[in-house]
């Protein structure tokens, strides 16, 4: 009873006179709602790899100080001559 129902439901919300593509999806390039999704692209774009850069970053940061303190540790200190 309850897949009847369901089906009855998707094919409601599904019919064709109630979907309708906007702007994006029909392909009006000229639409401010598609200069927007375009520039929120490039947003989200800008944000995800400044946050990999930072990480990038970190990492070589890391990398570079662990090294340096691997050379330090293996070095010989010799005590100071009176």
């Amino acid at each position: 009873m309850t897949r009847w129902l369901y089906l009855l439901i998707a094919t409601l919300v599904c019919s064709p006179r109630w979907v309708h593509a906007c702007q994006i999806c029909y392909g009006d390039p000229n639409s401010l709602q598609v200069k927007g999704a375009e520039a929120g692209v490039l947003v989200l774009l800008g944000i995800v790899l400044t946050l990999l850069t930072a990480i990038a970053g970190t990492i070589l940061f890391f990398f570079v100080r662990a090294r340096r303190l691997a050379r330090t540790a293996n070095a010989v200190v010799l005590p100071l001559s009176q």
